[in-house]
């Protein structure tokens, strides 16, 4: 018999649930907008971080070597030395600059008397040379088994543009300080300088000879964005900051770090960063609050029903079951709906926006937790004297 009443009483209870639609309707929703508002502004918490790394990875700061006071950059006439010292072949106190530089790039030009008008240019790569871009529609080929970290040696080798005419693998090339060597040529330039000749940076004109000439241009990026500042300090120990006021001495340059766009990102990126770390838990608050109360005050609004459900027999425990079972349905129901809108609006949903949503779930049925214990230990008697 009771367990015949007690059926009867869920039957009567899930009745009620859909007599009460639009109370349901409205806690389904009160849930589904706190899922749906946490998600949303997790989220974008987590792209904004996302984008702080990409920053941080992805961004290229590239420096230039410029003369004391920062007005030249193109005809430094500077010490190859500084070269070797960016390229980790000379050591700066305990550490090689290489460690937070890359990509050096450097020319140093000098007129030959051999070929007749030409110029060898020293390169430590291809873009050493802006003249030899592919956006002016120059082309550089290598040779079957070259490659551009040829250039990065010592060997006696050169690319010379397809005009130039010469007789085999090899070209001689003599300076006018009488320095001659015959270099093998590796590859041609189409559609560049027709009188220049290209060969390695550290070229010796003779086999394991090392030879000390002036850089005309150099650049360089840094390698680790995240030690931006320690790489500042390593490079302005060997480099000046460029200023109108400094000394031109030939054994002093400048170094302009461009990075003025990154640091704007970054600065950017934080700040956003910054207002929703705290967005995010004082929508939590007000979220869960709205969800706490909305589902406290739907639940204590149905003390009389709860009240005759204790005058027939059924047991506290039973009638807290039966509550929280009406209101895990509805907050249940909400948080799937929120978390498909989110889905559908942000195309993907990150693991703790889900436990954000989670959260907000918990929160609302707490709400009714506490509004069942509280009316479940009231006298039977008091309950029925309660008003609707």
């Amino acid at each position: 018999m009771s367990q015949k009443n007690g059926h009867a009483l869920e039957s009567v209870t899930l009745t009620a649930m859909l007599r009460r639609w639009t109370s349901s309707l409205l806690l389904i929703a009160v849930a589904a907008a706190g899922a749906l508002s946490v998600m949303i502004l997790q989220n974008l918490t987590i792209r904004q971080e996302n984008a702080l790394c990409n920053t941080i990875e992805n961004t290229t700061i590239s420096c230039t070597v410029t003369n004391a006071k920062g007005t030249d950059s193109g005809n430094l006439q500077m010490l190859s030395a500084f070269v070797e010292m960016l390229e980790g072949k000379r050591r700066l106190r305990e550490c090689y600059l290489d460690d937070y530089v890359k990509n050096v790039r450097a020319k140093a030009k000098m007129s030959l008397e051999k070929p007749e008008g030409a110029t060898l240019s020293r390169i430590l790569s291809i873009d050493s040379d802006p003249a030899l871009s592919q956006a002016e529609g120059v082309y550089v080929q290598f040779f079957e088994d070259w490659e551009e970290g040829v250039l990065r040696g010592q060997e006696q080798v050169c690319l010379i543009s397809s005009d130039l005419v010469t007789d085999g693998e090899y070209i001689t090339v003599a300076a006018d300080m009488g320095e001659s060597a015959r270099l093998r040529i590796i590859g041609t330039v189409t559609n560049g300088p027709s009188n220049e000749i290209y060969c390695p940076y550290f070229m010796s004109w003779s086999e394991g000879v090392s030879v000390a000439f002036l850089t005309d241009s150099c650049s360089f990026d840094i390698r680790n964005n995240q030690k931006l500042e320690e790489s500042k300090s390593y490079i302005y120990e060997w480099f000046v900051r460029p200023d109108l006021s400094n000394q031109m001495d030939g054994l002093t340059f400048g170094v302009l770090i461009h990075d003025e766009t990154y640091q704007k990102n970054i600065e950017e990126i934080q700040a956003n960063l910054s207002m929703l770390h705290l967005l995010l838990p004082v929508l939590i608050i007000v979220c869960g609050g709205i969800g706490f109360f909305a589902s406290f005050l739907a639940t204590r609004g149905r003390t009389k029903e709860f009240a005759v459900m204790r005058c027939l027999g059924m047991k506290q425990c039973k009638i807290f079951g039966l509550v929280m079972g009406e209101l895990s349905i509805l907050a249940f129901t909400g948080a799937f709906f929120g978390i498909a809108g989110g889905i559908l609006l942000e195309g993907e949903i990150q693991t703790s926006a889900l436990l954000h949503a989670a959260l907000m779930t918990g929160i609302f049925l707490l709400g009714s937790a506490v509004a069942a214990l509280r009316i479940t230990s009231i006298n039977v008697m008091n309950l029925m004297k309660v008003e609707d």
